[in-house]
């Protein structure tokens, strides 16, 4: 196999030391455009890449930013967090390692360990818990800015969600469409999350004069599973609500399938809702009325900050705090004559 091609291997081609040639790849100003543009267009016929780790060993950094999540793919969002942060911080230079706890504080916490073993310069930790102190213990001095709405706001790096403000829209939408028994279905395991959409939504049902009526059920590591619990919870019951807001889209589709397989028809019988505006919720037979969660926005603050934690710069917002948005869809209707 043939030498990787090096910096001092481009300076024997163009005539020049491997520091002048190191800087014309940077764009140094001290470097002639034509120097550049011959050391460039040598490079590429070389097929050069950076050695980013001798790099970085030189100049006493990393390029490296953590993140740990609760979890990946089915049954959580965090995958589309992850690619705003993974594809922001490539543009600016940064490539990020990420680890999932799998909803395990010891593995969190073991992750974090990892993470700062391996030199990352600042942590995105989106917590499995609200009590974030063996994340904060793993960590010591590298910076972590944590991410969702589980984590109190008084942390020192913060980007939050406000879901009490996802309550309060939620109950104006439906009791704009003649709903007034509305209720809620959340899932374990309780955190700030949970109590803030609870809270909002009870106090906008106060507001409205009328009853909160909060059913928990089932746990977020299955929140589909979790939303069919709850229908048979419901079920129970003489008289249903005529309208359901659920923690999250994967916590509607199980409610969703559940009632259909009851024979209620949606919206017509019940109107649902969800919380996250997924992939899915676009389909047609799905249709789901949610609330779309800032994910790009998040993730690009996420990796904007990390960096700047990273470099030393003192122009950084260390606490953020997103709203969410209402998304009309077709599972939420006027609410029907029974009450």
């Amino acid at each position: 196999m043939p030498n990787r091609p090096t910096l001092k291997t481009i300076g024997q081609l163009a005539g020049l030391s491997h520091v002048a040639v190191s800087k014309a790849l940077r764009d140094a100003p001290d470097i002639s455009d034509a120097t550049k543009e011959r050391v460039k267009k040598i490079a590429e016929e070389l097929g050069y890449t950076p050695n980013v780790a001798a790099r970085n060993l030189y100049l006493q950094r990393t390029s490296t930013i953590g993140m740990v999540v609760p979890a990946m793919g089915d049954n959580t969002a965090y995958d589309l967090v992850f690619n705003e942060v993974s594809a922001a911080a490539a543009a600016l230079g940064f490539c990020v390692m990420l680890g999932s706890s799998h909803r395990s504080t010891q593995l969190e916490e073991r992750h974090c360990r990892m993470m700062v073993g391996n030199q990352v310069g600042a942590l995105i930790v989106a917590s499995c818990t609200s009590d974030v102190s063996h994340i904060k213990a793993a960590c010591g001095p590298t910076p972590v800015i944590f991410i969702g709405g589980k984590t109190a706001p008084e942390e020192q790096y913060v980007l939050l969600c406000d879901y009490r403000h996802s309550g309060a829209l939620a109950v104006e939408h439906l009791t704009g469409l003649g709903h007034q028994k509305i209720a809620l279905l959340t899932y374990g395991p309780e955190n700030l999350t949970i109590l803030q959409k609870e809270e909002g939504y009870a106090q906008a049902m106060n507001r409205h004069g009328l009853v909160p009526d909060i059913i928990r059920a089932g746990h977020a590591a299955n929140a589909m599973q979790a939303g069919m619990d709850a229908v048979e919870q419901l079920l129970k019951r003489e008289v249903l609500p005529t309208a359901l807001w659920c923690a999250s889209d994967y916590m509607a589709i199980g409610v969703m399938n559940a009632l259909k397989a009851k024979g209620l028809s949606i919206p017509r019988d019940i109107s649902v809702a969800g919380h996250d505006d997924l992939y899915f919720d676009l389909y047609p037979d799905i249709g789901l009325t949610t609330f779309h969660t800032p994910m790009s926005q998040i993730g690009r603050a996420a990796a904007a900050l990390a960096v700047a934690l990273m470099e030393h710069d003192d122009q950084i917002q260390p606490r953020q705090s997103f709203q969410p948005t209402l998304v009309v869809r077709t599972s939420t209707g006027p609410a029907p004559s029974r009450l």
